[in-house]
């Protein structure tokens, strides 16, 4: 199946350069270079190279060329978002190297480099909001459904550092580290209105405000609500008992997200809540009936910080966040001595603090130290279970504070020669201390080339729910699972406009925390594993603004018995084509992606080929209207993301078009 993907992506890439070329000869006329072009005309110009001082922070937490950074930083822009018609983060994470992701309807999974095991709750990558760690307390999950607290259109660029990242960033920093930085005022100012809706009944709302002031500060704050009333039902079924489920199946879902900064001070507040219907069987009905059940979340957050220099050579960074994360899941049951209908199911809340210190220092020649202290403190982490309205029948508590020491060294040991030196120490409560080093070598001796040698750990610790579910089966707490890892990159521009990037990985995994499937429902450690894969990735640019990313990855997941992993592909291929049809006026883009087949602990799961156009018109400065197709062939995708759920298939072919209208700027 993969291979026939790939021929078949060769050959529309061949006509695709085709319809460049062609496309070149009938370009309009240029514009006439006397006539003066706004900033934001400026700004959309399609690049004609590829870019090598791209600007990044994740890898180590200061802003640095991305030739010089300690690790491989993949970027996805919001250019790239508008132009190819990304609708949420899911999309996003998807187009880059590596990752993949599914949904259950209400919870987005995702995988990196092969291990995204169903059940698994995003505790293996660590997610940030321009720089602010966003995984909840309690499942260590990352919410990347309609609960996430960014739009995609309110995204300014994604940040993906793969690989282990415990040295830097602690805990759930496993395989690597995704940093979404959202938009300031000068992409916001004024008001902006977008609508959208898809032929699947997926309508989407959003307004923002934003302001620029003479006096130095600038902030904007955005709103948006999301509902399908209805939603094609995602397993078999009946034909007679498919209307009555799909009038319970539904979902709605409300952002709102302001950010304010003024000086060396930065203020960022989000809140999102997304709801979910679902059919639930009335136990013993003949003919089969249906009740409404629902699973609730909503999130919050608030963050101040603040950045600045301490002298010449000294620069201070502190942050300190409040956050909140509800979840409710009610299923209705009826009382066999009354014959009332209840509700029963899971509440789990949890509050908790994140603070944050670093200080920095070119003081000494050739070096930059930078030292760094965080910590979380949990102030409530809790899971019930029963009746609503009644005690709970489960009740588990967590208490836990979580402390981070590092310091990293980038040492510049030769004019084209860097080495890197991390370590950091995390302590909690619930968990043995863990210390975890970083060393790179980077090496620019070959023009517009860069070489990388990494090493690095990462662990993470048991969470409160993997602890409440043994807790009822009175099995101990698993281990904390650590990573070790070795990786080579090597990335070259061959000329201006084509660059390529190579990367191979080994890795080491040791007490992978992981669900029973077979005796009992329980979480434990698993024999040790060997991971390895490699990463490739080529990029062309053509002057008339027509760009191609083209990447493969391909990965192998084995334990000392030589057993594989559940739903890990071994391979992943992505191919991002855009092509201007009228200048920045009119743009199409194609995005395709294919994975390998992958097996479960109950089934194998198929590979598929997907493919998604869309087509972006831009008549004016202020109004964008996008036409997204998606799932083009109306492939069949069978997934399995939860270990207590069938097989459900995913969405179908669909159409969204969506309109963006910008005023008051």
């Amino acid at each position: 199946m993969l291979l026939r993907a790939k021929l078949a992506a060769a050959a529309l890439l061949l006509l695709a350069m085709g319809a460049s070329s062609a496309a070149s000869s009938a370009a309009p006329a240029p514009a006439d270079p006397d006539q003066e072009m706004g900033l934001e005309e400026l700004l959309r110009q399609p690049l004609k190279e590829v870019p090598r001082d791209v600007e990044v922070s994740t890898a180590s937490r200061f802003t640095q060329s991305a030739a010089q950074a300690p690790s491989t930083t993949y970027v996805i822009t919001a250019n790239e978002i508008a132009r190819f018609g990304f609708r949420n983060i899911s999309d996003i994470l998807r187009a880059l190297p590596g990752l993949y992701t599914t949904s259950d309807g209400f919870f987005s999974y995702v995988g990196a480099r092969g291990l995204g095991r169903p059940g698994d709750l995003n505790t293996r990558l660590l997610f940030l909001i321009d720089g602010m760690r966003v995984n909840e307390n309690v499942y260590d999950a990352a919410l990347l459904g309609g609960d996430f607290f960014l739009d995609a259109e309110l995204i300014e660029r994604v940040e993906f550092t793969p690989g282990p990242g415990s040295a830097l960033y602690g805990n759930n920093a496993f395989l690597g580290v995704v940093n979404v930085m959202s938009k300031r005022a000068d992409k916001l100012g004024g008001a902006e209105l977008r609508a959208s809706r898809d032929s699947l009944g997926l309508q989407q709302a959003r307004i923002s405000l934003g302001h620029r002031s003479e006096a130095g500060w600038e902030g904007w704050l955005a709103a948006s609500e999301a509902r399908q009333d209805h939603i094609a039902l995602p397993y078999e079924t009946p034909p007679e008992a498919v209307n009555a489920q799909r009038e319970l199946l539904w979902t709605n879902s409300k952002r709102l997200f302001g950010s304010f900064n003024a000086g060396d001070w930065a203020f960022r507040a989000g809140y999102s809540e997304a709801k979910l219907g679902a059919p639930s069987y009335r136990a013993e009905s003949m003919p089969a009936q249906f009740d409404q059940a629902y699973i609730l979340s909503d999130n919050s957050f608030v963050a101040l910080n603040h950045e600045r220099s301490l002298g010449p050579d000294w620069d201070l960074f502190a942050s300190v966040s409040a956050k909140r994360s509800n979840y409710r899941d009610r299923f209705p049951s009826v009382d066999p001595q009354s014959g009332q209908q209840r509700l029963f199911g899971t509440t789990s809340r949890g509050r908790w603090s994140n603070w944050d210190l670093r200080l920095s220092t070119r003081r000494w020649a050739d070096h930059r130290l930078m030292a760094g202290l965080e910590l979380q403190n949990d102030a409530e982490m809790r899971i019930l279970t029963g009746l609503e309205g009644e005690p709970a029948l489960q009740e588990f508590f967590g208490d836990n504070r979580r402390v981070g020491i590092f310091v990293q060294d980038e040492w510049q040991i030769a004019d084209k020669q860097q080495l890197i030196l991390g370590l950091r120490r995390d302590s909690s409560k619930v968990a043995d201390p863990s210390i975890n080093p970083r060393l790179a070598w980077v090496w620019s001796g070959v023009s517009d080339a860069t070489l990388r040698l990494m090493y690095g750990s990462a662990f993470r610790a048991p969470n409160l729910n993997e602890f409440a579910l043994n807790s009822s089966w009175e099995v101990a707490l698993p281990k904390p699972e650590r990573v070790r890892t070795l990786e080579a990159a090597w990335d070259q521009a061959l000329t201006p406009q084509l660059q390529y990037r190579v990367s191979v990985f080994a890795s080491r995994l040791l007490d992978l925390i992981e669900l029973n499937q077979v005796d009992l429902p329980v979480y434990e450690n698993s024999r040790p594993l060997r991971n390895y894969g490699s990463e490739l990735e080529l990029e062309r640019r053509w002057d008339q603004g027509a760009r191609l990313r083209m990447g493969l990855s391909l990965q192998r997941s084995r334990d000392e018995q030589g057993a594989g992993l559940s739903n890990s592909p071994a391979a992943l291929f992505k191919l991002f084509y855009s092509q201007p049809i009228w200048g920045d006026t009119l743009q199409l883009s194609w995005q395709s992606f294919a994975m390998s087949q992958r097996q479960t602990a109950a089934q194998s799961l198929p590979g598929y080929w997907l493919n998604n156009v869309n087509l972006l018109w831009r008549p004016r400065l202020d109004v964008d209207l996008s036409l997204g197709f998606y799932n083009l062939g109306n492939t069949r995708v069978i997934d399995r993301p939860r270990v207590d759920q069938s097989a459900s298939q995913q969405p179908g072919r669909s159409v969204q078009l969506a309109l963006s209208w910008r005023f008051g700027s």
